[in-house]
């Protein structure tokens, strides 16, 4: 998918519940990173959100059944497949922002939550390293001049959770802390040191 794509709370809820097969805690951890409250999941729900890709022509019906679109599998697959579940917060113009990322073997799956129960979707390549994407959240919270803040966490399967917070203050200076260094305080730093930080908690060890 090379662009994101909106897709509502309901939707979210049955492209979850087609991905769940066998292991639904995978699936009930997504739902919880995500903050989907449990009556989401009912059948009524689930039905509006496929009456709404048929709708929008991210689905098709056939013969009674539900064929997904090359969109909508991406998702699905992205979902069932996932074994690194990451997040980065932080400012973006003023705003705050949340990304969260599920990565695994087939895909990596985009989502950042907004307004109204809707979120924006993005499924893009897992050979990336997950320091990429992250790195270019940092961008986009720290572009410009001033104070900027973003921070990050991972875990991969059943591994201890990684988290890095990267600061810079009005005059320009940099901070740096993580959970594997410095988890209780932090310590000067620069962009650049920032950014190797980044690959080296969050490179070719978290990727598949």
């Amino acid at each position: 998918m090379a662009e994101s794509t909106l897709i509502t709370f309901a939707e979210l809820e049955f492209l979850l519940r087609a991905a769940a097969g066998t292991n639904q805690a995978s699936i009930d951890a997504v739902r919880t990173r995500l903050d989907l409250q449990p009556e989401a999941a009912s059948d009524i729900v689930t039905a509006a959100g496929v009456a709404s890709l048929l709708t929008r022509g991210l689905c098709t019906e056939r013969g009674g059944d539900v064929i997904p679109g090359d969109q909508v599998l991406g998702i699905v697959a992205a979902l069932a497949t996932w074994h690194t579940m990451s997040e980065a917060a932080g400012w973006i113009e003023g705003q705050p922002a949340v990304v969260h990322l599920f990565s695994g073997p087939t895909a990596r799956l985009v989502v950042s939550p907004g307004k109204l129960g809707i979120y924006s979707v993005e499924v893009v390549d897992p050979a990336e390293s997950l320091a990429a994407p992250l790195t270019r959240f940092l961008d986009l919270c720290t572009a410009g001049q001033g104070e900027a803040a973003a921070v990050f966490r991972s875990s991969k399967d059943n591994e201890p959770e990684v988290g890095l917070a990267a600061a810079r203050n009005a005059d320009g200076d940099w901070l740096l802390s993580d959970t594997v260094d410095s988890p209780d305080e932090g310590r000067p730093s620069s962009r650049d040191a920032v950014t190797a930080r980044l690959v080296a908690l969050y490179g070719d060890n978290v990727v598949v």
